[in-house]
């Protein structure tokens, strides 16, 4: 009887092992599959709440900062070779550059800021800052969700008018 019930509480241990968390794990499945024709790396999907996957313990490496950056809200073009540039709460700084996805993303090991944080975009010769700063999240996207509403300011992107164009940047292959 001793034994049947070790080898019990040993498989209830290995079936919860085996489950996430399911807020979490609902979270992503929410997002949908990958596409196909972009393989998962850094230039996977953009516009996305990253740390979903990309946090301390969870599917993928780690980061605590990263977002995707467009040249305006209504083409959803990536803006690349963008300067991300985080203001912490204790006056520290770090630089990040996005990539030819927009993508952008911080290594805890390279920059692990205390929040709040306030961010500014630089590229172009254009200057945007961030309006309110961020509190507790690192995920830009978690915040900044395609569509703009009462939860959501909507993507983040560098210009205001839509008419107007930054010089072309690395295209992704």
């Amino acid at each position: 009887m001793v034994r049947r019930s070790a080898l019990l509480v040993s498989g209830f241990a290995l079936a919860f092992a085996a489950c996430g968390d399911p807020a979490p794990d609902a979270a992503i499945a929410a997002l949908g599959p990958e596409d196909t024709f972009v393989p998962v790396g850094p230039l996977h999907r953009p516009g996305q709440p990253c740390l979903l996957c990309h946090k301390e313990g969870g599917r993928a490496t780690a980061f605590s900062l990263a977002g995707t950056v467009y040249v305006n809200a209504t083409t959803r073009s990536p803006l690349a070779n963008a300067e991300v540039i985080i203001l912490d709460s204790a006056s520290g700084t770090f630089s990040a550059s996005t990539n030819c996805a927009g993508n952008f993303f911080v290594l805890p090991g390279d920059y692990a800021p205390p929040f709040p944080i306030w961010l500014t975009l630089r590229a172009a010769g254009v200057q945007r800052d961030m309006d309110t700063p961020s509190y507790r999240e690192g995920s830009c996207g978690t915040c900044h969700t395609p569509t703009i509403g009462p939860a959501s300011p909507g993507p983040v992107y560098l210009l205001n008018d839509p008419t107007m164009t930054v010089p072309a940047a690395n295209q992704c292959n």
